[in-house]
C-alpha cells in the first residue's frame, strides 16, 4: 500500500513539475518584447494561445509522467525477470517471448492510426471551442444589444458537434486497436508461453535437468509454477512497454 501510493504521488509530482517548467518556460516567450500581441494580431499560425499555455501544457506533463512510469518500471522488471529467466531456461527461452513482442510491435505499429495526429486535431477543435465560449463571455453586452444570441447558439453548437464527432472517431480506433492490442500482446503470448514452460523437460537442457531432479514430479511441478510466475510477470512487463506506443503517440499530438 505505502509504495503504491508512493507511486501515484511521485508521478503526480513529476507531472506537476514538468508543467510548472513549461509554464515558466512560455510565460517568458509569451510576454516578452510583445510576442503576446505579435500572436493574437499578425500571425495566425498558432491559434487559440490559451489553449496551449494551459489546458495544452497540462495535458503534455500528465502525458509524459505516464510515459516515464510506463517505461521505466516495466523495463526494470524485464531486466530482472530475463535474468531469473535465464537461468531455470536458458537462452531459448528467454528469446522466444522477446522475438513474438518484436512481431508483435512491428504489425501493431503497422496497423496503428496515428493517434498523434488525431490527438493533435482533438487539441485544435478544444481550443476553438473555448475560444468560442471565450468570444461570448468578451463580447456578450454587443451580442445582446444586436439580438445575436441565435447565431451564437448555432455557431458554437457547430463547433462542439465537430468536436464530439472525432472524439467519437478517436474512440473506436481506440477500441480496435484494443483488440489488437489484447490479441496479439495479451493473448497471443500464451502460446508461446506453453513452450517456453515445456522447455526444462523438453528442451536441450532436458537431459541435464531431468538428471538434477531425478524424475521427482514434486520438484518438477514446483519449478513449473515458478517458471509459470515469472514467465507471467515477464510478459506483463514486455507487453506494457509495447502497449506504451499509444501514450508515446498522443504526448507527440499535444
Amino acid at each position: 500500500s505505502i509504495i503504491n501510493s508512493l507511486l501515484e504521488y511521485l508521478m503526480v509530482m513529476i507531472a506537476l513539475f514538468f508543467r510548472e517548467n513549461l509554464t515558466k518556460h512560455y510565460h517568458e516567450r509569451y510576454i516578452n518584447d510583445k510576442f503576446f500581441y505579435q500572436i493574437c494580431n499578425l500571425d495566425d499560425r498558432i491559434m487559440n494561445p490559451d489553449q496551449r499555455l494551459t489546458v495544452d501544457i497540462q495535458k503534455w506533463a500528465i502525458s509524459l509522467s505516464n510515459l516515464y512510469s510506463n517505461f521505466s518500471k516495466p523495463l526494470l522488471d524485464i531486466v530482472l525477470f530475463s535474468k531469473r529467466l535465464y537461468g531455470v531456461v536458458g537462452g531459448y527461452g528467454v528469446a522466444l517471448p522477446f522475438c513474438w513482442y518484436a512481431m508483435s510491435a512491428v504489425l501493431l505499429r503497422y496497423i496503428s492510426p496515428s493517434f498523434g495526429t488525431l490527438t493533435a486535431i482533438r487539441q485544435k477543435l478544444e481550443g476553438e471551442y473555448r475560444g468560442q465560449h471565450f468570444d461570448i463571455l468578451n463580447h456578450s453586452e454587443e451580442i445582446a444589444f444586436y439580438n445575436g444570441g441565435k447565431w451564437e447558439i448555432r455557431r458554437i453548437t457547430k463547433t462542439f458537434s465537430n468536436l464530439y464527432e472525432h472524439c467519437i472517431e478517436i474512440i473506436k480506433k481506440q477500441f480496435w486497436m484494443g483488440i489488437f492490442d489484447s490479441m496479439l500482446v495479451k493473448y497471443g503470448s500464451y502460446y508461446g508461453g506453453y513452450l517456453v514452460l515445456g522447455m526444462p523437460v523438453f528442451g536441450p537442457r532436458s537431459k541435464k535437468y531431468l538428471e538434477e531432479t531425478k524424475g521427482d514430479k514434486s520438484k518438477i511441478a514446483g519449478d513449473y509454477v515458478r517458471n509459470t510466475s515469472l514467465l507471467i510477470n515477464l510478459s506483463k512487463a514486455i507487453g506494457k512497454f509495447i502497449i506504451s506506443y499509444k501514450e508515446l503517440q498522443n504526448l507527440a499530438g499535444y
